[in-house]
């Protein structure tokens, strides 16, 4: 059979039969593209007008603290406060139970109930992507579908893994990471997920960059951030069937000037509180600044400070001015085999020397099971941990740093003192029958013994971070009603600076 080849087909001009009817259309079509253009140029020249305020330096104002506010913070006698609502009340000062789509890590609904839960549950919103439709389909708030009493605090940000999203964010929306990877969210897509979810509060989408960027790009997440409120402002106020109540995050990537401007800009906007995230302030010597901003504020609004790194930086908070903190940094305890035997009553009482056996004693160096098994612990809560610990392959190392998803805070930031915590992974722990703390009632105490809760974290088994969230807990609740009392005292500045020196005293029982 012959094949024969095909010529390729001429292309024939068709003339067109009515040239007035094309002269038209591309007339039509000019226009269009000319009415286009100018509205796109007059958006952005509105978006730089805007944007001015924060970043061009000529209209730069200095915003200086209220002085005379900035004392009363100092007697600590405001934080006794009660911000009543139409739907709910909240009482001051607090902590907020960190959960994971309403339910606390590692722990389910009936240990709850019998541990000291509390009232508010923040929910990070990477952990209620997934069941968003199906809330839609089922018509339920998300508080039904948990089945939980708590108040819900839907916040965007995940401050129990505060990632660096420099350069993911941009003016469209945030970039959210859950179990799919990383996602970008609008803000009309998070105002229709908080209409879904129906929680009591909700944290406007944010900006949130740490404090080691440079100066313009904190200068965007300024505009960025204050920009998303207003669209939140606006959306509650032309929707009367939403009743959550908006928190406003304060943006400046821990820059003086610039968070100082943001207070003063949101201390006039129609929102139920303020937010500040952990996670934009500097390491260490962040408190001056943190009294700067509460200043600012009105008093009649509560604050709240998520992300805290520790129970120290909670009392900070607290003395600051912050009426409300989480209990993110319980999650990073718990995963990391870590007790809190602090003696809130007490702080200067230290664990007993006789129960902290030194790690160069015969019986742990001995132990090469334990110190094997203990390599093999450890959730990879931060790109820097050794393979080893995480028991991660290096193929799966390279795929994380691929993502791009870099934490701000490293673990060793997170528990600066070995005098108040117990290392449990640690093999020394392993012929230890007693409770966690001396004089704790706490479920996991009464119970259990340091013994079997080191068996169970060498073992990896799922019941370890179970008992020490119930324990790290139960501790945290007793350290908040510490507080309460000594601001009712007015010797809230003297019992933070007790727990300081405690917590100098890192290297003491290490």
């Amino acid at each position: 059979m012959m094949v024969t080849k095909r010529s390729p087909e001429k292309q024939i001009s068709v003339p067109d039969v009515n040239p007035a009817k094309r002269l038209k259309v591309e007339k039509d079509e000019n226009s269009k593209t000319v009415i286009r253009n100018q509205t796109v140029q007059e958006t952005i020249k509105s978006k730089k007008r805007n944007e001015s305020i924060l970043i061009n330096p000529e209209l730069e104002v200095k915003i200086e603290p209220d002085e005379t506010r900035r004392s009363q913070l100092n007697s600590s006698s405001h934080l006794i406060r009660k911000f009543e609502n139409e739907h709910f009340t909240l009482n001051s000062p607090d902590i907020f139970s960190h959960t994971h789509c309403g339910q606390v890590p590692h722990v389910t609904t009936d240990l709850c109930s019998t541990s000291v839960n509390g009232e508010v549950s923040i929910v990070p919103l990477h952990s209620v992507l997934s069941c968003v439709k199906v809330l839609e389909k089922l018509n339920k708030s998300l508080a039904d579908f948990v089945r939980t009493s708590n108040k819900i605090v839907l916040n965007p940000f995940n401050s129990s893994e505060p990632c660096d999203l420099t350069s993911f964010n941009d003016q469209l929306g945030m970039s959210v990471w859950g179990k799919g990877g990383r996602k970008k969210i609008t803000s009309k897509e998070y105002l229709g997920i908080v209409e879904i979810c129906q929680p009591e509060m909700f944290v406007s989408l944010s900006d949130v960059v740490p404090s080691s960027v440079n100066k313009k790009r904190a200068n965007k997440s300024c505009y960025r951030t204050l920009q998303w409120v207003n669209e939140a402002i606006t959306y509650l106020s032309d929707n009367n069937t939403v009743t959550s109540r908006l928190l406003a995050p304060i943006p400046g990537s821990g820059d003086r000037q610039l968070m100082m401007k943001s207070a003063n800009l949101l201390a006039s906007r129609q929102v139920f509180g303020y937010v500040i995230e952990r996670a934009t302030l500097p390491v260490e010597g962040w408190e001056d600044l943190v009294k700067d901003i509460v200043s600012i504020l009105p008093d009649s609004r509560p604050v709240f400070m998520l992300g805290v790194l520790n129970e120290m930086e909670m009392v900070k908070a607290y003395n600051c001015g912050c009426h409300f903190v989480d209990s993110s940094f319980l999650l990073h305890f718990s995963n990391k085999g870590q007790a809190m035997v602090l003696n809130s009553a007490n702080p200067t009482q230290l664990p007993d020397p006789s129960k902290q056996p030194d790690s160069s004693s015969e019986e742990a160096t001995n132990d090469s099971s334990s110190e094997e098994a203990t390599k093999d612990f450890g959730p990879s809560l931060a790109e820097n941990v050794p393979s080893e610990v995480t028991g991660e392959n290096e193929d799966k190392k390279k795929k994380k740093r691929e993502t791009g998803k870099v934490l701000i805070f490293k673990p060793e930031h997170y528990m600066p003192s070995k005098s108040i915590t117990l290392d449990l992974v640690s093999p020394v722990y392993t012929r230890q029958f007693c409770k966690i703390a001396e004089n704790c009632e706490c479920f996991t105490c009464q119970r259990h013994t340091r013994g079997y809760v080191n068996h169970l974290l060498i073992t990896r088994e799922l019941l370890a971070p179970t008992l020490l969230m119930l324990h790290n807990t139960y501790h945290v609740r007793n350290l908040v009603n510490t507080v309460k009392d000594k601001v009712e005292r007015g010797d809230l500045a003297k019992y933070k600076e007790t727990l300081d020196e405690v917590f100098k005293l890192k290297d003491s029982h290490s």
